[in-house]
């Protein structure tokens, strides 16, 4: 019992351990496609305002530090004077350098606008987008993302095409794109992006797997205590507490096969109270079952080799198994018994041997086994017959 009810809690620790798994899973998974909703919206936010900025071919803006001509920008009306301010247009690229600046500093968002063949050598892919914007033009991908962790923090990191369009090709003709090609793409880099907080899930599924730990042991070790008493009064006789008759009848079977294997000698003996209905019928039978328990008793403490066994055979009658015990040793411990019970001094005035309690026993012996068990039982009850037909308080051995 104890082994499957450590079974059980290893069954739990693990479920436990591949809720936690898959919960924390699941949370990255989920954070991380929170973050690749976040940057495509994102991305499509800056192909609306590069369509509005193409829609009107261009903005003007006033010419400040921060916001000087294009140079790549090949445009009669690029710059103008308008009543003495200097304006310059700005184009979609331009538009998209300076929102990712911004953005930079505000929010930690970077916008770059690569191409394979660009017009501006700053517009030029690192690897980690040529490789994407090579996917993009042969129609493998439409988009990449991908989390980066460095010394430094870490990242996000998202990608997706740009087709040209009509209001594209003023600028890219020249390039050699068409309607329709990948001209480019825009990356978008999402500095320390927010992190699955998985202390919650770690402490839940703590207190959930303690709870139910909890639970399973106390559970198992009430489930272990009732069957370990159910086995015990299915072994074990009520009054006396020594094993009962159904023990016996288990263990004796084992101890002769093994002496059979073994080639060693068995002794039984066969112990039954002498007069013990007279005793009964004199003192009554609340008296009487202290003398079985009183009995009992002297005759387990008699035995000290772990081997050896008693059990209740029924009544007022005891056997006693000693394993690997010649007949010498046998009547050693009958002997024993009989002083034993009789130093006890329990009054019995209706004894016809004595005026205290007494026991007679008989004692069978094989040296090398060849009957089965209950023909050694016999033996030694025959010799108990001839012990209380010898007078009683005594013992005998079968011959």
């Amino acid at each position: 019992m104890r082994k499957k009810l450590s079974g059980v809690i290893l069954v739990w620790i693990f479920i436990s351990s591949v809720s936690l798994y898959w919960s924390l899973t699941t949370a990255k998974s989920n954070q991380d496609a929170l973050i690749r909703q976040t940057a495509g919206t994102l991305f499509d936010l800056m192909v609306v305002t590069r369509r509005w900025n193409s829609f009107h071919n261009g903005v003007y803006v006033n010419v400040t530090d921060q916001t000087k001509p294009n140079i790549y920008l090949k445009d009669l009306k690029r710059d103008i004077n308008c009543d003495g301010i200097f304006l310059t247009k700005i184009n979609p690229a331009f538009m998209t350098r300076q929102i990712s600046e911004l953005t930079n500093k505000k929010l930690g968002i970077q916008f770059h606008v690569a191409g394979l063949n660009p017009l501006r050598p700053e517009n030029k892919p690192d690897d980690w987008e040529q490789k994407a914007l090579e996917s993009f033009s042969k129609n493998e991908l439409d988009e990449v993302g991908e989390r980066f962790t460095t010394d430094r923090g870490s990242y996000f990191r998202y990608m997706k095409g740009l087709k040209a369009k009509k209001s594209c090709l003023a600028c890219h003709t020249e390039k050699g794109y068409a309607l329709n090609d990948i001209i480019g793409g825009i990356s978008i880099k999402i500095l320390d992006p927010q992190k699955t907080n998985i202390f919650p899930l770690v402490l839940g599924h703590l207190i959930i797997g303690s709870i139910g730990f909890i639970i399973i042991l106390v559970s198992g070790l009430k489930l272990i205590k009732a069957y370990e008493t159910i086995h015990h009064q299915a072994v074990f006789d009520a009054l006396t507490n020594i094993p009962n008759r159904r023990y016996f009848n288990d263990r004796i079977v084992m101890e002769v096969k093994q002496t059979q294997r073994q080639g060693t000698p068995i002794a039984i003996l066969m112990a039954d109270i002498d007069n013990f209905k007279k005793y009964n019928d004199f003192y009554g039978h609340h008296r009487g079952d202290n003398v079985l328990v009183l009995v009992a008793n002297a005759i387990k403490s008699t035995l000290k080799r772990p081997v050896d066994f008693c059990a209740r055979y029924g009544g007022e009658e005891f056997i006693i198994v000693l394993p690997d015990t010649d007949e010498k040793g046998a009547v050693h411990i009958a002997k024993q018994l009989i002083n034993r019970i009789q130093a006890m001094k329990i009054g019995h005035e209706r004894s016809d041997v004595m005026n205290v309690v007494t026991i007679s026993l008989g004692i069978a012996c094989e040296t090398k086994i060849t009957s089965d068990d209950k023909a050694l039982i016999k033996k030694a009850d025959k010799a108990l017959y001839q012990a209380k037909s010898n007078g009683k308080n005594q013992y005998a051995v079968f011959t």
